[in-house]
């Protein structure tokens, strides 16, 4: 997967930004100057407007969706979606503060009101629906495995007594728990830990989301994915449970991003590989055609 940044390691996770500079949208969600809020159909909650800033709890060592560049600022899909809100919900894209979140601490963030809202790679699973309220779906993967080139696994079957490398609170975790007993998980809070343990032979895999796994894979030569994805559901920003007004706005906001088919235009901007595309293409949601949360548990042996 080609990106136009190369990740940031060592990162240190709970740091926050605002991001860099980026055109506001326009009524019809095209790219314009700044200018005033955009209508999504639903309001603003009135604690967020008052604030002038949209709080979001985002990734910062998971390229291409989000993480920190070359330059020291938050990038990537989810980050420029963000930043597509805060034109929206302020006529300012730079309306914004961005909190770096991992896979185990964003709930908490979450919950504890120190974020707005979660866009954080986050699957939908129904356990996570209990504690928070999802979006809905702006787009979706399946867990795969990263291994080095000269390993002779090709299926998660053949990790059987091994030791396997994962993030806590990830969807690759939470499968491995459930479905292979048997596999002792080496857990680390960030990617970059992940894939420094990987690279010293700490595990047999690296077990994570298919499209972060190919960007890896792309920058070290040595590492290739392998296996049938598991596990796979749709992506969903998590807001606090029962805050209905602000669930409204957000699901307002992405139904107007997907009427004028801004996942997929940015998903091309951020990787540019046309067969990467191609492979992906019915990942986002685009015009007159949605992702939706299956109906029971994700997790499936």
């Amino acid at each position: 997967m080609v990106v136009g940044a190369v990740m940031a390691l060592a990162l240190a996770a709970g740091c926050s930004s605002s991001g860099g500079s980026h055109p506001a949208a326009g009524s019809d969600g095209s790219t314009a100057a700044v200018g005033g809020p955009v209508d999504v159909g639903a309001p603003l909650p009135a604690e967020v407007e008052s604030r002038g800033k949209l709080t979001v709890g985002v990734k910062c060592d998971y390229p291409p969706f989000g993480y920190i560049d070359e330059s020291s600022k938050n990038a990537g899909f989810e980050i420029d979606i963000a930043h597509r809100m805060a034109s929206y919900a302020f006529g300012d894209p730079d309306a914004l503060t961005l909190t770096c979140v991992t896979g185990s601490n964003r709930v908490s963030f979450l919950t504890s009101k120190r974020i707005d809202l979660i866009e954080a790679t986050m699957n939908y699973t129904p356990e996570r629906a209990r504690t928070i309220d999802f979006s809905t779906p702006y787009f979706a993967s399946g867990v795969k495995l990263l291994v080095p080139k000269n390993s002779p696994i090709t299926s998660f079957r053949q990790l059987a007594g091994k030791s396997v490398i994962s993030t806590s609170g990830a969807t690759a975790s939470l499968w491995l728990t459930r479905c292979m007993k048997d596999v002792k998980q080496t857990l680390f809070t960030q990617t970059s830990q992940a894939l420094s343990a990987l690279n010293q032979n700490r595990g047999a895999a690296f077990a994570q989301d298919d499209t972060l796994l190919l960007d890896l894979a792309a920058k070290n030569p040595g590492l290739k994915v392998v296996g049938d994805a598991k596990a796979d559901s749709p992506w969903g920003m998590g807001v606090r449970k029962g805050d209905t007004r602000m669930l409204a706005w957000v699901n307002g906001a992405l139904a107007h991003m997907q009427k004028s088919d801004y996942f997929w235009s940015e998903f091309r901007k951020t990787v540019t590989d046309p067969s990467v595309q191609r492979q992906f293409a019915t990942y986002v949601p685009r015009p007159g055609r949605g992702l939706a949360y299956p109906s029971g548990s994700t997790v499936q042996c």
